[in-house]
């Protein structure tokens, strides 16, 4: 099921030079989520008048209710 969410930025730490972790809060809370699930992520480029989207695992546990945590390497 797809379901679109609005979400806040609230903490990001470059890890190393490719590598980030970035923790965001759904504008209408968090919802229930298992392990292995994922989101996908879009953010726009006004310069290109597009949204680019991608695919990324979730890294926090389901237990945790405050936020969404996400470890991401540049490919």
């Amino acid at each position: 099921m797809v379901v679109e969410h609005k979400a806040k930025i609230t903490y990001m730490q470059l890890l190393k030079e490719d590598l980030v972790v970035i923790r965001l809060i759904p504008n209408d809370g968090m919802p229930k989520y298992t392990t292995g699930q994922f989101l996908t992520i879009g953010l726009p480029i006004p310069s290109e008048q597009k949204i680019v989207r991608r695919a990324y695992s979730i890294a926090s546990h389901p237990e945790n209710r405050d936020y969404f945590e996400f470890v991401i390497r540049w490919v």
